[in-house]
């Protein structure tokens, strides 16, 4: 069975949560994840996005427009409010 990223994060999560009372190379064997694939999330939980700003004004554009804007219109509305950002991002 393939586990989702989100599924994985979770358990990452657990074992972060477990490693105090039991050991992480037992964790990581039983919960089948790669000792560095969780250093990995591990450290993005302690990343700050620098993102964040541009996502809100997205999610508000699009909820101001009753969730019928693509990223078509998002991004032009981004350019009409003075944010130019890459069609990637």
């Amino acid at each position: 069975m393939k586990l989702s990223l989100k599924d994985k994060k979770e358990i990452i999560q657990i074992v972060n949560e477990l490693r105090h009372k039991y050991k992480l190379v037992s964790l990581l064997k039983l919960s089948k994840i790669s000792k560095s694939s969780y250093f990995y999330e591990i450290n993005t939980y302690k990343r700050e996005d620098k993102d964040k700003l541009v996502k809100d004004i997205i999610v508000e554009i699009f909820n101001e427009n009753k969730a019928r804007y693509g990223y078509p219109r998002i991004t032009l509305e981004l350019r009409n409010r003075g944010i130019i950002i890459n069609h990637k991002k």
